[in-house]
């Protein structure tokens, strides 16, 4: 089967992508390098350098016989958002409406869309089940929101199953300082650097961190079970301060801290239940926060060493 994934050079799209290869799939890449790092491209990868917006993408891609699309090209930074939500629109509602035709034209069979629990806003009923209303509080995850119906209102027009993952707070090997799990890159980098870690608000704030690793496996499964919308999550509500103690603890520093007035935009609490998938795809996350942190650590630590 040919799986194409936009962002494919992206911190998901790499492990989504050695996920996908080593289950024998043949995987198409999309990428246009604003983000992504070419680092993460291999010899034997099939890459497309592309916006995903173009709209000469089609002829790119028509002869690859793609069955599936796993779309993770996306602007994901919630203060970028804030700052320029006409860019944000463009990204991730623009790019997503286009790839529902593209995958249309392409005869794709499904549309695999990652999404955000950026999605629900300020919800202090934690954790969150995916019946809860959506309300998002930021243009990021207003343009999620927006994503997500038009998939589900063209997929149904296309004949297209869909699945909608939204993702609690996804961090990594690879991560960039983006994306609602930034934070932990962030912190690693000034832990390396030995510089003052800034936390914004009182650090009570609090999310659902997953281990990438555990997400590419989402998608993998999600591949092969019904569609629907589904969390991905640990179910676990992690407060940044707690976090901040887990670090010292990995790290064996201790680094000093400094705290800010909280950003625009962010959500306070934030943790998802992840019982539909667990009991639809047979999914459960392997990585506990600790052995996810220890290898992100080690892995920067590795890189920075280089």
């Amino acid at each position: 089967m040919s799986v194409l994934i936009t962002g494919g050079a992206g911190f998901i799209g790499t492990f989504t992508k050695k996920a996908l290869k080593d289950h024998g799939y043949e995987v198409i890449l999309v990428d246009n390098f604003v983000t992504g790092d070419r680092n993460n491209i291999d010899h034997d990868d099939i890459l497309i350098e592309k916006d995903i917006r173009d709209d000469d993408l089609y002829d790119y891609l028509k002869d690859y016989k793609i069955e599936s699309i796993i779309h993770l090209a996306a602007q994901t930074s919630v203060p970028d958002s804030v700052e320029d939500p006409i860019y944000d629109v463009s990204e991730n509602i623009e790019g997503t409406v286009k790839m529902l035709q593209l995958a249309k034209k392409l005869g794709a069979k499904r549309f695999l869309f990652a999404s955000s629990a950026a999605v629900y806003g300020d919800n202090p009923a934690c954790p969150l089940k995916e019946t809860e209303m959506m309300a998002p509080t930021s243009p990021y995850g207003l343009s999620k929101m927006t994503g997500e119906h038009y998939i589900q209102l063209l997929c149904k027009q296309y004949g297209i199953e869909y699945t909608i993952l939204r993702y609690a707070n996804v961090f990594g090997p690879k991560q960039s300082n983006d994306g609602e799990g930034g934070v932990i890159k962030i912190f690693i980098d000034k832990i390396i650097k030995n510089e003052t870690l800034h936390i914004f608000g009182d650090g009570g704030q609090t999310r659902d961190f997953i281990y990438v690793e555990d997400i590419a496996e989402a998608h993998l499964l999600a591949l092969k079970n019904p569609g629907g919308v589904y969390n991905v999550s640990t179910n676990t509500e992690v407060s940044v301060n707690q976090l901040v103690e887990i670090l010292k603890v990995i790290s064996g520093e201790n680094f000093p801290l400094e705290y800010t007035e909280p950003r625009k935009g962010d959500i306070y609490r934030s943790c998802l239940d992840n019982e539909r998938i667990t009991k639809c795809f047979s999914w459960k996350p392997k990585y506990s926060l600790e052995e996810g942190l220890k290898k992100t650590f080690d892995a920067f630590i590795e890189k920075n060493s280089q």
